[in-house]
């Protein structure tokens, strides 16, 4: 009895670890960089929700940030590289880990006022895969109005800085 007590405990771990998820990812960026970093996103934000969790975003250069994700989960902080690409009005931020073999992770991003920011996962679920930006920028646009295109729970950050 115990013994199935555990297996059921087990198995549910294992399927919430799984639907957890993440965005979807790409070996290519929707664009490359062209879009000028606003200094309205320079600064700190905190997560809503987040246990403290924050997000310092720095300018690298005119048209990319470095963002710097600290949690009281983990003890040191995770540094990425991210880019803008706006197709059809929708801004999107292209997101790689500071690592030279990461891959993107890409985000639709709202910026309500000067204060907050609304950043949805474009969801893991997508199966195509590209290995151009064309290509998938494309797909972005024709697909991006349907109600799948995006995981169900935007995280909203606050400038704190």
């Amino acid at each position: 009895m115990k013994t199935n007590k555990w297996l059921n405990i087990l198995g549910a771990a294992a399927i919430a670890t799984v639907l957890m998820g993440c965005p979807y990812t790409s070996t290519v960026p929707l664009s490359n960089p062209s879009i000028k970093i606003a200094d309205s996103y320079v600064g700190t934000w905190e997560k809503q929700n987040g246990d403290g969790a924050t997000l310092e975003i720095s300018k690298a250069s005119e048209t990319t940030m470095k963002l710097t994700e600290k949690s009281s989960a983990t003890a040191e902080p995770v540094y990425y590289m991210a880019h803008f690409t706006d197709i059809a009005g929708t801004l999107f931020v292209n997101v790689k880990e500071d690592s030279e073999y990461s891959s993107y992770n890409l985000y639709k991003i709202e910026k309500q006022g000067d204060f907050k920011i609304v950043v949805s996962e474009v969801t893991p679920y997508i199966k195509e895969t590209f290995d151009n930006s064309d290509a998938m920028k494309k797909f972005f646009e024709a697909n991006m109005k349907n109600s799948y295109f995006f995981t169900t729970e935007d995280v909203s950050y606050f400038k704190v800085k």
